[in-house]
């Protein structure tokens, strides 16, 4: 019987290809030894540890004191903190409004499934009250439930209540039976304009004042208005909201959201300033950084802004 030759075709194929790409193989190590050699050495750093924000969720983060915040590190870096701890806000939009409320848990998984900690959602006036003095907050509409399963999935949740949202709706969100008074200036302290947002304030805030963090739920933070710098018809408008939403028990962090070149328009004293970002450049927080410059907070939230505001928001 004869013997197979010492090299058949497909072992020295084999053979060769191995061969061939050994070389990269082992160069891909290189940087890992060269590492190595470095700490031994003492030439390098080791590399800093991962955060571990597993206890910073709604179902695990029981005892609550001090909601979401900022802070520094010595070297002047900003970031935001949860209960002291420090904390990355990585947020999606999910409008509850815009989606079948059967789908809303499968929506909520799916964001939770690709890393997310966050949900924010706009909250639209002009569907919640459709009619001057008729409210609707059920269904579809029913708020208190979608913020409270986001919580139950795991999810911290970013309100955007407005009044005015954009959020590609007809008035941005506002109600249209506004327009029958000719007199009303929308956006603005115009009296029949405030009176009807305190009216439906009056309606919506109590429901949301439960669901805030120190209050067990998952709600860490509020938008005021939403990006008042590109339109800015009245400077006492963005202060009179501030008091709106303090005075009727509004607690936790308060933002506002603008372009870059419109922060200095839009932002209000004791709110945090946050800008909306398509693409960073060389003068894309300089606006940021002079109105908190002014703060007193200085220095600490020049960065954040791009976690609270993404573009996911």
């Amino acid at each position: 019987m004869k013997s197979p030759p010492f090299l058949s075709p497909c072992l020295s194929w084999k053979r060769a290809v191995g061969v061939f790409f050994l070389p990269f193989v082992l160069s891909a190590f290189a940087p890992r030894f060269k590492q190595e050699e470095n700490l031994m050495r003492g030439r390098a750093h080791p590399p800093q540890p991962r955060f571990n924000w597993s206890h910073l969720t709604p179902l695990e983060l029981k005892n609550r004191s001090v909601g979401l915040g900022t802070a520094s590190t010595g070297r002047g870096k900003p970031h935001f903190t949860l209960e002291g701890h420090k904390f990355l806000i990585f947020g999606g939009s999910i409008h509850y409004f815009r989606v079948p409320r059967e789908y809303w848990r499968d929506r909520l998984l799916k964001l939770k499934a690709c890393g997310f900690n966050t949900v924010t959602t706009y909250v639209p006036w002009n569907l919640h009250e459709p009619e001057r003095g008729k409210f609707d907050f059920s269904g579809n509409l029913d708020l208190e439930a979608f913020v409270l399963m986001a919580a139950e999935i795991g999810l911290w949740v970013i309100l955007r209540p407005g009044p005015y949202i954009c959020s590609e709706m007809d008035l941005g969100g506002l109600p249209s039976w506004l327009l029958r008074d000719p007199r009303l200036l929308l956006r603005t302290t115009n009296k029949g304009f405030t009176e009807a947002v305190e009216k439906y304030f009056d309606h919506l805030i109590p429901r949301v004042i439960p669901l805030q963090y120190r209050q067990g739920g998952p709600v860490i933070a509020v938008q005021v208005e939403n990006e008042y710098g590109s339109f800015n018809k009245d400077k006492t408008y963005m202060p009179y909201l501030h008091k709106a939403l303090l005075g009727r028990g509004i607690v936790e962090l308060l933002l506002t959201s603008d372009g870059e070149k419109n922060v200095l328009s839009g932002h209000t004293k004791g709110v945090l300033a946050a800008i909306n970002l398509q693409k960073v450049h060389k003068n894309t927080f300089s606006q940021l950084r002079e109105v908190q410059g002014a703060s007193v907070d200085a220095g600490l939230l020049s960065d954040t802004s791009q976690a609270a505001t993404s573009s996911s928001l």
